[in-house]
């Protein structure tokens, strides 16, 4: 097909980039710089979430979560390293899924982050698609 749907799916892949990809934008950079911190995705309570786990370093972690998802946020928005980006930040997903199942449930807990994680996971088996800078450098 030519002209504007000439590029298969990569018109639907450019808006689940964009949409995700805003989400961790916002998401990540309270996380990253510690600003607005009574918001629910704050520094503060990733923090918390860190010290449930029994994981170490969690003012460290905290913030390495935060870049992770502010950054990967950017680089889905314009599509490079799409599937290296999306299975880094499906792998925070699936642990706050996880997490928030174990104490909320699935709906009002795990609901958001499992969609956003099966999101990542269908970009990371499809890439950034057409309309991306994987495309124009890696063919993809």
């Amino acid at each position: 097909m030519n002209g504007f749907w000439g590029i298969e799916n990569g018109w639907g892949l450019l808006l689940i980039r964009i949409g995700v990809g805003l989400v961790f934008i916002f998401h990540g950079y309270p996380k990253m710089t510690g600003r607005w911190g009574d918001c629910k995705g704050s520094r503060e309570s990733v923090k918390k979430s860190i010290r449930k786990l029994g994981l170490p370093f969690p003012h460290q972690l905290a913030i390495l979560v935060g870049a992770i998802e502010f950054f990967g946020g950017m680089l889905l928005l314009v599509g490079l390293g799409t599937r290296l980006v999306a299975l880094a930040v499906a792998i925070i997903m699936l642990v706050a899924s996880g997490r928030n199942y174990a104490e909320k449930g699935f709906l009002g807990g795990a609901d958001m982050p499992f969609s956003l994680f099966m999101t990542l996971l269908g970009l990371f088996l499809l890439g950034g698609g057409a309309i991306s800078i994987d495309a124009i450098f890696f063919c993809f």
